[in-house]
């Protein structure tokens, strides 16, 4: 009787159990068997986590075939800029899918060339010198050079100057070591400034260093200029300054020309036609 009760008990339980199911009224026979697992319906494959290693690696896989090669060379360059620090490996990657010269490809140049000259400037220079072209190797060099001249703006000069680079990369970089080191020694910059061959880079330089100059110690700089012996520099150095000069309301032209000697005063004035033409319209309104 005991065994007949318990059996009874059992299968009401179970029969509750099945009604919970939506769309269940019955116990079917495979319902518990273990021949016949459950199947999970509706349900779409899990996608990795954004930002994560497999979602970086699909995300490159994906933009590569991008048939446009001015977007796809902006995306690969998402890509690379995105994981850098997080996955350098697919940063790499994207790194070498971008096309050689392209300008996606030298701002990450640029960018990882001076971050790694501020750690470790030769091994930033080795790398440097491994890149694929001309124009590439003058980009990351032109950065170690500044980031250089931050604490040795004689070496950052110097590796320019012996690197053979040239362009107008290559320009923009001497003129921004000239002025830090400018910052730093005026003399110094002053120095190597006229010993650089001549050209647009010289001539520019001379107007960083005239400028640095006039505004912190008028009398040396006007030293500087009486001792040049070379004349075309000379002539160089004197139109740069008078450059400078130019570009001054006149009271502060005329403080600074009380430090130059008749002299250098009418070196200054031989050198003012083509100092105008070189400062073209920033020249101020004469005072009322």
């Amino acid at each position: 009787m005991i065994c007949y009760r318990a059996l009874i008990i059992l299968c009401f339980g179970l029969s509750l159990s099945n009604c919970d199911k939506p769309g269940s009224d019955t116990v079917r026979e495979d319902s518990y068997s273990p021949q016949a697992p459950r199947k999970r319906e509706g349900h779409a494959p899990r996608k990795p986590t954004p930002g994560s290693p497999t979602a970086q690696r699909i995300e490159l896989d994906e933009v590569i075939k991008i048939a446009s090669p001015s977007e796809r060379a902006r995306a690969i360059a998402d890509v690379a800029w995105n994981t850098l620090e997080t996955n350098p490996d697919i940063a790499h990657e994207a790194f070498l899918q971008l096309p050689a010269d392209s300008p996606e490809k030298l701002r990450l140049i640029r960018h990882y060339a001076m971050t790694q000259a501020e750690s470790d400037v030769e091994a930033a220079l080795e790398w440097a010198a491994a890149l694929g072209s001309e124009l590439e190797i003058t980009a990351a060099k032109s950065q170690i050079a500044l980031a250089l001249a931050e604490t040795d703006p004689r070496r950052a000069a110097n590796l320019i100057s012996e690197s053979g680079i040239a362009g107008r990369e290559f320009d923009v970089a001497v003129v921004q070591v000239i002025q830090r080191w400018a910052g730093k020694s005026t003399p110094d910059a002053a120095a190597w400034v006229t010993d650089f061959p001549p050209g647009s880079v010289r001539e520019a330089g001379m107007g960083v260093v005239a400028g640095k100059w006039l505004r912190d110690d008028p009398p040396a700089a006007f030293g500087w200029l009486g001792g040049l012996k070379d004349a075309e520099v000379r002539a160089e150095a004197a139109r740069a300054m008078q450059g400078v000069i130019l570009q001054q309301p006149e009271e502060t032209q005329e403080a600074w020309l009380e430090h130059a000697d008749p002299g250098i005063r009418a070196e200054l004035e031989r050198q003012r036609a083509q100092a105008l033409l070189d400062v073209g319209d920033n020249i101020p309104p004469p005072e009322e």
